[in-house]
Formats: C-alpha cells, sequence, structure tokens
C-alpha cells in the first residue's frame, strides 16, 4: 500500500508531504496506481523548484518521496500542492485498497 501524509501548518498552508510504499496493484513496470502517484509527485516537485522557486527539501526514490517546505511560502508553491493534494484524493478515493492519504 502507498501511504500518503500531507502536513499543513497553522495557517492551512501545505508545507510537507511523506509517500511510501507501493500500491501493489499490478506488477512492477505495470502498477498504474504507483506510476499516478509518481507522476504527481514528480511533477509537482519540479512545479515547486522551477515554477514556483520554492525552497524546500525534495527527495524522490523508489516507493519513498519526500517534499519538505523551506523558507517564505510562496502562492504558486502553494497551488502546485494544493493541485497535488487533488490528484492524490481522487487516487485514493478510487483505489482505497491501495492508497491511504492522511492530513495534520
Amino acid at each position: 500500500m502507498i501511504k500518503i501524509h500531507i502536513r499543513r501548518n497553522e495557517a492551512q498552508q501545505i508545507v510537507a508531504c511523506s509517500i511510501n510504499g507501493h500500491a501493489g496493484y499490478d506488477e512492477h513496470g505495470y502498477d498504474i496506481v504507483c506510476a499516478a502517484v509518481s507522476v504527481l509527485s514528480c511533477t509537482a516537485i519540479l512545479g515547486l523548484q522551477s515554477v514556483a522557486e520554492q525552497q524546500g527539501i525534495y527527495e524522490n526514490s523508489s516507493g519513498e518521496c519526500t517534499i519538505e517546505l523551506q523558507g517564505a511560502i510562496t502562492e504558486k508553491g502553494q497551488a502546485i500542492l494544493a493541485t497535488m493534494v487533488l490528484g492524490f484524493q481522487e487516487i485514493a478515493r478510487q483505489y482505497d485498497d491501495f492508497v491511504s492519504l492522511s492530513e495534520t
């Protein structure tokens, strides 16, 4: 199962996201659930770095992804992250046996 955790600050801004695990929906290379989560997280990281110019720690490897914002929180960065979360919510809704999403 893929476990996604979103962390917000007191102002309800998204400040971190951690993703761990594999969906197990299909065999490696054919798992559309893993691919969907990976595409959303990788695209968000690219957008945060290149479009929003949001400072942070961005790590991505097989079965793990970490996004931790640092410095001033940008509006563009929040728009990118909010869109990513909407995508995660839809994936978790459609594939709830393979993806869990939590927020604090």
